[in-house]
């Protein structure tokens, strides 16, 4: 680091230095005392960003410093790792003695994926992946839990997982960061910030040296045992992620003890659009999530959002999830039991998490200790008769009685935040702990037995007491001047007095020093050790920690089906998808008024009558997109292992759910609204199979007439005669033409609307058949737009539905016609006639009819311009 001209450089400032040097691209806290300090250019970077105050270290302010408490740091660490910044945290090794400097080194650097905040959410969500050709391999670790999972997959699947993840980093091979930075837009959900991307050595990726650097460091023979190939790129990805760790929190990764496997072909698959189109996570609305979400748990939290982004296409474990739920949502005192006790469980996988990365605290570990200590009523309650499939959640869990006995009994109740605090190690549990304390709580004795024999053998009236800056004193007041003993040495001089010690006194201050600091000695001690076995299980505890996690999801889910009437899906390796009366969870749910159900009723198979392309139509307004959300989210939450929201139901295995719903551009990516849509499509029509369901609404409505009819058709033609097999699509369009195609399996549906002479009413309820019409003009008189305008439009729409020739529609022969009935669109005017329209002569006296047509004459001389 290069100092301004004139700065001298003092022993603190070189050490600084120093170390500013090994990490030139981190702000660099630097411990000083109760402070951690900023220095120079960072100290300006970090006063802008925290805004603190920037201070000088010098007279002429050439060396800028801003700092903030040790005591607060997580909350200023976060804003500085959301900003974007990496930081070095260099702390003090040693105590200050006052006499030398202070040692001081970099204990860990944190990042966005690495940051694990102490008491807001948030995990640290960590990235690594590689491209090669058309595959793309990741691994995406979870920090704060040790969660770590691999695999490889089309670009496009990688993709998806990836946004699934929403990594706050993401490291990747030198060379390749042009595609990744194309395709970090893409990971970044519409609410989001885009993952801070991490070029590294490619080396770091290698799979030969990844899979042995893992199998070493886990102590195993191969990956294999694990589920991952030694061969597979996925496990050189997955070690890069676990060096980066390493690296940045200096070895403190010891809760990354496995890897996971990600695989495609036990999952159904959703893109990035898809996820973001139904609503699933949360957002700046309800969600999938909301409405599913009753866990009691942190960890459950965190399991449901993961099954919620990551369906599942294997039968076996979604009609497991359904026993289990099928026999809680039927018990209601079984889910009364499992909530109480869950409720007393606390984030043990985020704590032991923090633990490892050596920023835990000993209310971490107390949660450790509460979590295991609920483990032994939770295995009771599943393992009852009445709990069926539930028994085997904790199956694999080992036996965790010893460390929760010591957990138990080793740590206070009522623990601090820090270790140097004091009570973390309950009385009772160390006899040397014991008789310090012991020593501390007799203090206060011995000093007044101190005061009474002082007083006996002076004579005089004096006192005892303590000072933070000279300790323990004898007070005496000046009117005893002339009889201090000569044993007494003068201390301090007060205004009332004077302060002495003498020897006993400060044989009774150094038995109080020595036993305070053996307290905290002993703590330090006793605490370490209880880490360390707690850690030792660390793995055992994860297992555990996730088993109750599983429990309290399935337990939530059966809460939700319980009280909102939803059922179990039958599901099948068929590829039909029969629904009756679907409701959507999120509108049911946010909107508290009755929901109207529809059936679904589709089946690509040519043995079946049933047809599996739907062409949807109806006004807007009516609920179409509504029918298509709905369809789309009964088949995930069957995939996710739920129950659903019908009266009955029957859905084959899918592979893939697409949708394209809704409006928006990208404008900083230079896609307008059309493109946007096309290249979504595109992307649906490149990966559909005869597995898929695609739901698409309004397709090219974002170009002419003609050229976006003409898409749509031959879209329709694709999904019904290009893909093998055919597939499940509904698809919901205004172009009215698309409900003549003569193709096989396509069916027509529309909403249904009453009609009276006060206007339409919207049924909201899906009907065989093609709609006649739009209603457009009648969706437009509700949404309030001028009468004279709506009127306009019902003569424009009578003439184009009468016309019968491209002569008789020439916009510019119509539009004179009008010009010359001299009628303008004015709403003043408008307003003048609704107004005499509204008058009733019959009711009116004559001062009011003579005053009503004063104002009207007004408003029309106005409107026209007259003086």
């Amino acid at each position: 680091m290069k100092l301004p001209d004139g700065v001298k450089m003092t022993p603190m400032l070189k050490q600084y230095g120093e170390w500013k040097d090994k990490y030139p691209d981190c702000l660099l806290l630097f411990r000083m005392g109760d402070f951690f300090e900023l220095f120079f250019d960072d100290a300006v970077i970090a006063s802008e960003v925290l805004d603190i105050a920037l201070t000088a270290r010098d007279q002429d302010k050439a060396i800028p410093m801003a700092g903030v408490p040790h005591h607060a740091l997580d909350s200023y660490l976060g804003r500085l790792v959301a900003a974007g910044y990496k930081v070095a945290m260099c702390d003090q090794v040693t105590e200050p003695d006052g006499k030398t400097l202070v040692e001081r080194r970099v204990v860990r650097v944190v990042t966005r994926g690495t940051y694990v905040p102490q008491d807001a959410p948030g995990d640290g969500k960590l990235a690594a992946a590689a491209l090669s050709g058309e595959q793309a391999s990741i691994a995406l670790l979870t920090v704060g839990t040790g969660l770590l999972e691999a695999g490889t997959f089309s670009k496009d699947e990688a993709m998806s997982l990836l946004f699934s993840f929403s990594p706050d980093e993401l490291l990747i091979p030198r060379g390749q960061e042009a595609d990744f930075d194309r395709n970090s837009r893409d990971l970044t959900p519409l609410q989001g910030v885009r993952p801070a991307i991490v070029p590294r050595e490619r080396s770091d990726f290698s799979a030969s040296f990844g899979s042995g650097w893992l199998c070493k460091r886990w102590g195993v023979a191969s990956l294999r045992a694990m589920g991952i190939d030694d061969l597979d790129p996925a496990s050189g990805v997955a070690a890069s992620a676990v060096r980066y760790l390493e690296e940045t929190q200096f070895g403190g990764s010891d809760h990354v003890h496995e890897i996971r496997p990600l695989m495609s072909d036990g999952m159904l698959i959703l893109d990035n659009t898809t996820q973001t189109n139904l609503e699933l996570l949360e957002g700046d609305g309800a969600s999938l999530f909301t409405v599913l979400n009753r866990c009691k748990t942190p960890m459950g939290r965190r399991l449901l959002r993961d099954w919620i982004s990551h369906p599942l296409s294997s039968l076996d474990v979604i009609a497991f999830r359904h026993d289990c739920i099928g026999v809680m949502a039927g018990n209601p005192s079984l889910l009364k039991k499992l909530a109480a006790v869950l409720a007393e469980c606390r984030d043990m996988e985020r704590a032991l998490g923090r633990l490892s990365l050596k920023v835990g605290n000993p209310r971490d570990l107390g949660a450790v200790r509460d979590t295991l200590a609920s483990l032994p009523g939770l295995r009771e309650i599943v393992s009852s008769a009445e709990s069926g499939p539930l028994s085997s959640i904790f199956d694999g869990v080992p036996d965790l009685s010893e460390l929760t006995e010591l957990l138990c009994g080793a740590l206070s109740d009522d623990l601090p935040r820090s270790l140097g605090a004091g009570g973390v190690v309950r009385d009772g549990y160390d006899d040397a702990l014991d008789d310090a304390r012991d020593a501390i709580a007799h203090a206060e004795d011995n000093i007044r037995a101190f005061e009474q024999s002082e007083r006996e053998r002076t004579g005089i009236k004096l006192r005892v007491g303590i000072n933070k800056v000279f300790g323990y004193y004898i007070e005496l007041g000046r009117s005893y001047a002339d009889k201090v003993p000569d044993d007494y040495v003068r201390r301090q001089t007060v205004s009332n007095g004077e302060r002495f010690v003498n020897e006993r006194l400060k044989e009774i201050e150094r038995r109080v020093y020595r036993a305070e600091r053996d307290i905290g000695e002993r703590e330090e001690i006793l605490y370490k050790d209880i880490l360390a076995r707690a850690l030792e299980n660390g793995a055992s505890c994860q297992a555990a920690s996730r088993a109750v996690a599983v429990l309290d999801v399935l337990r939530s889910l059966a809460c939700v089906a319980r009280d909102n009437s939803y059922i179990r899906p039958e599901m099948d390796e068929s590829r039909i998808f029969s629904v009756k009366g679907a409701r959507h969870p999120i509108v049911e749910s946010t909107h508290g008024v009755s929901f109207t159900p529809n059936d679904i009723d589709l089946d690509p198979d040519e043995c079946s009558d049933k047809g599996c392309i739907a062409i949807i139509t109806g006004p807007n307004m009516a609920g179409k997109s509504t029918y298509l959300r709905t369809a789309a989210l009964v088949a995930l939450m069957a995939h996710i292992g739920s129950f659903v929201p019908a009266e009955s139901a029957h859905i084959g295995l899918m592979d893939r759910i697409f949708t394209r719903v809704g409006a928006r551009d990208e404008l900083a990516r230079g896609r307008s609204t059309f493109m946007v849509e096309m290249v979504e499509t595109a992307d649906i029509l490149r990966h559909v199979t005869s597995r898929s369901l695609v739901i698409l609404d309004e397709l090219g409505r974002g170009t002419s007439t003609y050229d976006g009819m003409s898409i749509a058709w031959a879209v329709v033609e694709f999904l019904n005669l290009h893909v093998e097999g055919r597939t499940k699509a509904l698809f919901a369009t205004h172009y009215h033409e698309l409900t003549n195609l003569s193709l096989p399996k396509l069916l027509n549906l529309s909403m249904a609307v009453e009609e009276s002479e006060s206007g339409i009413r919207f049924l909201h309820k899906v009907v065989s058949g093609p709609a006649n019409r739009s209603y457009g003009v009648e969706v437009a008189r509700l949404a309030g737009i001028p009468s004279i305008v709506v009127r306009r439009s019902e003569e424009l729409l009578s003439e184009f539905e009468s016309a019968s020739s491209a002569e008789d529609r020439e916009m510019e022969v119509m539009s004179k016609k009008y010009v010359q009935r001299e009628i303008f669109f004015d709403v003043d005017r408008e307003g003048v006639l609704e107004e005499l329209a509204a008058s009733d002569p019959n009711q009116m006296t004559p001062m009011a009819a003579l005053d009503l047509v004063f104002r009207l004459r007004e408003k029309s001389r106005r409107i026209l311009g007259f003086k």
